[in-house]
């Protein structure tokens, strides 16, 4: 597998899609059902293959990703070759918390230069969606690139 198994309640969601690929392999529903007891390990390939379909369709939709701590802020751009990174990185001896609602509001009133900006870039070491999935497998949350866009003019 390229990435994980849906859980029982995911693939429930996707009943009709599941169908379809089924279909796809002329798998009706009573040659699942008996597939499903005489032959489980075939089943579970099956799944798992749908599963990756899911995943990688998912996967390739996603142009950013953003992961934030009270200390550092990174927010990634996944273009056709490569991953662009633009963050923050709060010195040391600064208070700010970029956990904080009002945390743009803050760092402006406080001090510019309580922050380091970073920027650079990195080419795939493995396929764009397997980078992807494993940054949100690392806890960062898709995002809606305009904070890039905003961080990248800097």
């Amino acid at each position: 597998m390229k990435y994980k198994r849906l859980a029982s309640e995911e693939l429930k969601e996707l009943e009709q899609e599941f169908v379809r690929f089924l279909a796809s392999a002329q798998i009706t529903g009573s040659d699942w059902e008996k597939m499903k007891v005489e032959e489980v390990e075939k089943a579970e390939e099956l799944i798992d293959v749908f599963s990756d379909l899911v995943y990688e369709k998912v996967m390739n939709k996603i142009e950013y990703l953003e992961y934030r701590d009270n200390k550092s802020l990174n927010i990634f751009h996944f273009t056709s070759d490569k991953i662009l990174l633009v963050g923050l990185r709060v010195k040391e001896n600064s208070s700010l918390d970029l956990m904080t609602d009002n945390v743009f509001e803050a760092w402006n009133q406080s001090n510019m230069n309580a922050v380091n900006l970073i920027k650079t870039e990195k080419i795939y070491s493995k396929e764009r969606g397997e980078e992807v999935f494993e940054l949100l497998q690392t806890g960062c949350m898709i995002s809606d690139g305009k904070l890039f866009k905003l961080l990248e003019k800097l």
